[in-house]
């Protein structure tokens, strides 16, 4: 079994966002390159979360083609042709075992029986905080040019893939390694796609790639062959420190505090009766660095609260660039320092998903252990911000049975008394 290095650590992900906001061009928001030192036949899912939906836009044969992670399709940096295995491993199409098996990059299609209908989906990607997001990532795939037949597509989904929008897929097609003979590899490529709105300030992202033959015999061309994916988004010219929401009697005072304002315009503040769908109520001017000193901003918004109300910052840069903070939540009369307020379990059931809310800067241990109390997952001491903390479990290696989650506060600010949350749950693969 071969595990993502860059989304796994003791099975768990932290979806968590700090506020470090500085003068960098990009910033990385998710990536993942595929190396899990196999050299050939390690199948898409047994690698970090990835899963595969088959069936998908039509029937699969009886030897279908697999999706496959490794290097017998080597990752070669564009622009560049196909390498046999050298280290650097690939999310590609190969053969059944019945066909050769993993070869690279090469389906087989004898007929019938090799129809393949497969798509490959990421775990789910969090852009919460992020806008203005581009998706990269280097490919080969020569295949229909009418993405009809034989060919590779890119999908998106905004909703943890539930549904995967006609709009958001997108044909793949890379120029030839070599005459265009229906023999030839394509040339590696690298596909770039600014995000639509819709991915703005998501938790639900996930990303798949289909691919597609008919089993009518006539199989020449090359599959397809992803590597090192990314999205990125516009970093602002600002570092955010701080930023914290607390109730006075039926108002609403914020405060946040930044290191450094670069060629920053402004800060809106933005207010929801629910943790999204949020509307402007104010504006406040950015300073500017004139010291070497913090700079300090409070926003008083009165008589808001009559219910539970959610609250952001938008920070848009003089150019209109703009990136949003963390979520906050403030309650009538709330006195807990941390609250459970989500519990979901993914439709793989390998996964359970948790929204911690954090009245401030604070620590918690989070863990799982099965009904005899034996300790299957621990992740101790792990940093909270202020407001929304998604957490994402992964028990795809956990046996199916009953469990129990438990979260308790650590280092908590003065004043708050200790937390302790548990939730009994039952998995089934």
């Amino acid at each position: 079994m071969f595990h993502n290095d860059f989304l796994r650590y003791c099975s768990v992900v932290l979806l968590i966002l700090g506020f470090a906001m500085t003068t960098v061009a990009q910033t990385t928001i998710w990536s993942v390159n595929f190396n899990n030192g196999c050299p050939d036949n390690c199948l898409a899912t047994s690698y970090g979360g990835w899963t595969v939906i088959n069936n998908d836009g039509g029937l699969n044969g009886g030897s279908s083609n697999n999706w496959f992670v490794s290097c017998a399709e080597e990752g070669v940096t564009p622009p560049g042709c196909g390498s046999t295995c050298v280290g650097d491993a690939s999310l590609h199409i190969g053969a059944d075992p019945g066909g050769g098996g993993d070869l690279g990059a090469s389906f087989n299609e004898t007929g019938a029986v090799n129809a393949t209908f497969k798509t490959a989906v990421s775990p789910t990607i969090s852009t919460v905080g992020f806008s203005t997001n581009t998706l990269a990532f280097d490919f080969i795939a020569f295949g229909s040019s009418s993405c009809a037949d034989d060919r590779a597509q890119l999908r998106l989904s905004t909703d943890n893939g539930a549904t995967w929008p006609v709009g958001f897929q997108y044909c793949l097609t890379s120029v030839c390694c070599g005459a265009c003979n229906g023999y030839s590899q394509g040339q590696w490529t690298t596909y770039t796609l600014a995000l639509p709105a819709a991915f703005n300030n998501n938790p639900n992202v996930r990303v798949g790639f289909n691919w597609r033959n008919n089993g009518n015999g006539s199989g020449t061309d090359p599959s397809v062959a992803i590597d090192d994916i990314r999205i990125t988004t516009v970093s602002l010219p600002v570092q955010l420190l701080s930023f914290t929401a607390h109730a006075q009697k039926e108002d609403v005072r914020l405060n946040w505090s930044a290191a450094s304002e670069s060629k920053l315009s402004r800060y809106e503040v933005e207010r929801s009766t629910e943790p999204k769908n949020f509307k402007k109520v104010g504006s406040v001017a950015a300073r500017g660095m004139t010291s070497t000193s913090n700079i300090d901003y409070s926003f008083a918004d009165p008589g808001a609260l009559s219910s539970t109300i959610y609250y952001r910052l938008k920070m848009v840069d003089q150019n209109g660039n703009s990136n949003f903070t963390n979520i906050l939540r403030v309650e009538p009369g709330a006195t807990e320092a941390l609250t459970l307020s989500a519990f979901s379990q993914s439709a793989y059931q390998n996964t359970v998903d948790l929204d911690l809310w954090a009245m401030d800067g604070m620590a918690a241990n989070i863990e799982v252990r099965d009904m005899q109390g034996r300790l299957i997952i621990s992740l101790p001491n792990q940093n909270l911000i202020p407001g929304q903390n998604p957490v994402r479990i992964d028990l795809s290696e956990t046996a199916a049975g009953a469990y129990l989650l438990s979260v308790r506060s650590t280092r908590l600010p003065k004043g708050y008394e200790p937390v302790n949350i548990g939730r009994k749950f039952v998995l089934a693969h």
